[in-house]
């Protein structure tokens, strides 16, 4: 994150947060959001009780808005990755192959890598 524009992403946070506040209540096993040893890096870790239910989100005009918005304040792209439980299938690795999301809104801006 640019640290001159701090305080512009900290409020595209606040509105993704208070908009996403449901969505995390009923669709989400556990989240954190917080900063690295990086004071201008954000970090976010979250597990979803299901892709299709995030993917729902990610389709709503305010996620995309917020995320336009957070994304205008970065100097790099948002990296993401994944991982997947130990009882688990290695499905979420063909959802989201290493690259360019596809998942995620084409920004004005920066994109969203997947490692």
């Amino acid at each position: 994150m640019d640290p001159n524009r701090r305080e512009e992403f900290l409020l595209a946070l606040e509105f993704l947060c208070s908009n996403a506040d449901h969505w995390y209540e009923e669709g989400c096993n556990f989240a954190f959001q917080g900063w690295g040893r990086n004071p201008n890096q954000w970090v976010a870790i979250a597990s979803w009780k299901s892709e299709d239910y995030l993917n729902k989100m990610r389709q709503t005009s305010w996620f995309q808005d917020a995320q336009q918005r957070m994304l205008d304040c970065c100097t790099e792209p948002m990296t993401m990755e994944q991982f997947n439980g130990m009882d688990h299938d290695r499905s979420v690795f063909d959802r989201y192959p290493v690259g360019a999301s596809q998942v995620h809104m084409k920004t004005k801006t920066l994109e969203v890598n997947f490692l």
